[in-house]
């Protein structure tokens, strides 16, 4: 079996530059792989695009949340067919690592190899927004506002502590634009949404108890959101692991819902990366899915 491992070197700061290189070697003892450091998504994209010529039935991402996430849109994008037994494996090396989680990783170098050269594979959601698609989540409104406030130079350096800075900066001068969500036949006027197709938000916090492997997506819609009700429901995630206790969030577990700016520009992150603006947003169930490699 022949594995492509492309370790984007922006992530973390390219401090894990030994610990993907241990994993790589841990690998190659009894497999054909090929390792690629990239520091641009143009680097990453030409990789992504030969995955089939080069006979690749395994792509190993090491960096983020966002860095399956692109390589997923990549593949998607660009129509490449692939045959049933290949799949995606992630080694952790990011900021939040969510996927982690999700897959029930560890940090173990040996644990990671094994999971990475093993045929414990499932297929995953794929959540679509607009012509994207997200694994995890995607958020809109004041999360996105804080994803796009991060310089990436200086995430580099800080890493996680500078989410919290940031959070703590838009928590202060907290500013909403009111979002029209359409959801069927009901309207209803927000300040921020999130959509989660995963379990965890925000590191490894439980939010909710769907999955990336299961065929649905739970939406949170803020209705008004101020500072005292975010500390409430920073206290219900921490507490119960959900936000159902709170009058003031809707939950949904729709396969569609549009969102209207109202005539602003609404700022979106998809997996902890920034998707940029847009006053029109659709976000629906996909019939895309792709092999993930888990723990066992």
């Amino acid at each position: 079996m022949k594995f492509c491992l492309i370790y984007n070197k922006n992530s973390a700061g390219g401090r894990k530059s030994k610990f993907i290189k241990k994993i790589y070697d841990e690998i190659k003892i009894n497999h054909e792989i090929d390792l690629f450091e990239t520091t641009s998504i143009i680097e990453a994209s030409e990789i992504i695009k030969n995955i089939n010529k080069n006979n690749y039935k395994r792509l190993i991402l090491a960096g983020g949340d966002g860095s399956v996430s692109f390589a997923i849109n990549e593949l998607i994008k660009n129509d490449i067919k692939f045959e049933d037994d290949f799949a995606i494996g992630y080694i952790p090396a990011g900021t939040a690592n969510i996927l982690q989680a999700e897959l029930g990783m560890t940090k173990n170098i040996k644990k990671i190899a094994k999971t990475l050269t093993s045929n414990n594979l499932s297929k995953t959601n794929l959540v679509k927004i607009n012509d994207r698609y997200f694994v995890l989540m995607a958020g809109i409104g004041w999360d996105a506002q804080i994803v796009q406030s991060i310089d990436t130079k200086i995430k580099k350096i800080l890493g996680k502590v500078i989410f919290g800075l940031k959070g703590f900066e838009k928590f202060l001068l907290m500013k909403n634009d009111k979002i029209k969500v359409s959801i069927n036949n009901e309207e209803i006027l927000a300040d921020w949404i999130l959509c989660s197709n995963s379990r965890y938000y925000a590191g490894h916090h439980k939010i909710t108890d769907t999955n990336i492997f299961e065929e649905k997506f739970t939406t949170y819609i803020f209705k008004d959101l101020k500072r005292m009700k975010l500390l409430y429901y920073i206290y219900l995630i921490i507490r119960y692991g959900n936000l159902e206790k709170s009058k003031s969030v809707i939950t949904k577990n729709i396969s569609e819902l549009k969102m209207d700016g109202l005539n602003k520009q609404i700022p979106i992150q998809i997996d902890g990366d920034n998707f940029g603006s847009s006053n029109k947003i659709i976000i629906t169930s996909s019939d895309k899915k792709i092999n993930l490699l888990k723990a066992a």
